[in-house]
């Protein structure tokens, strides 16, 4: 037993095998336990293997962060990268309905030398293994994009048009609430001409899930 949770806090009792101890609080990977005879310190997890319930039944200790990844209902993230050779800046806010299934507002703004574009959309993202450390994901959805031509170079009217998207990437769980995430969208733009105007977009970023 630790006076505190973390390895920086001294030992102050060994608790014997085979001695009952009742958990009361947990912090990350930490549990506060008492002992029968009223010792009360704090028990890392992987102390707690093989621990067996009242009735005889092991106890699993799960990890914190995974156990909070895998349960995550929130998630926020911004990024950059490239949107058809501009520059671009993106932040989305994604709510977790499943573990598979989520769906995400996502605002992107490029940057390019003729035009400037301003891109708003709707996502539905599936995780079909959401447990892996390294996870796959795959989006559908549909917005809408305003592109302001440079006036100082070409002589366009901004337009407005609808837009699909499918794309897919991978999301690395990092540590505690912090995910990597990198990505491929191809958007296609609704256009009134002949044939619509299509778009690559790889970007890369950091998101937070709570």
């Amino acid at each position: 037993m630790h006076t505190g949770p973390g390895h920086s806090h001294p030992i102050f009792h060994v608790v014997e095998k085979g001695e009952t101890l009742h958990i009361s609080k947990r912090y990350t990977d930490w549990y506060k336990a008492r002992t029968l005879k009223g010792k009360v310190g704090w028990v890392h997890r992987d102390e707690l293997r093989d621990t067996l319930g009242l009735q005889g039944e092991e106890i699993v200790f799960n990890e914190a962060d995974r156990e909070a990844y895998r349960d995550r209902t929130w998630e926020l993230g911004v990024g950059g990268g490239s949107f058809s050779g501009s520059r671009s800046l993106s932040t989305y806010l994604g709510l977790h309905m499943t573990r598979n299934l989520s769906t995400e507002l996502r605002y992107t703004q490029a940057f390019g030398s003729f035009s400037n574009s301003k891109l708003l959309a709707l996502n539905i993202l599936h995780e079909p293994f959401p447990d892996w450390k390294v996870s796959p994901f795959f989006t559908l959805g549909s917005g809408v994009i305003r592109i302001n031509p440079s006036s100082d170079i070409v002589q366009t009217e901004e337009r407005d048009n609808s837009v699909l998207t499918v794309g897919g990437g991978f999301l690395f769980y990092v540590s505690r609430s912090f995910l990597f995430r990198v990505e491929y969208n191809d958007h296609t733009l609704l256009t009134e001409r002949e044939s619509n105007e299509e778009v690559d977009e790889w970007k890369a970023g950091f998101s937070v899930f709570f």
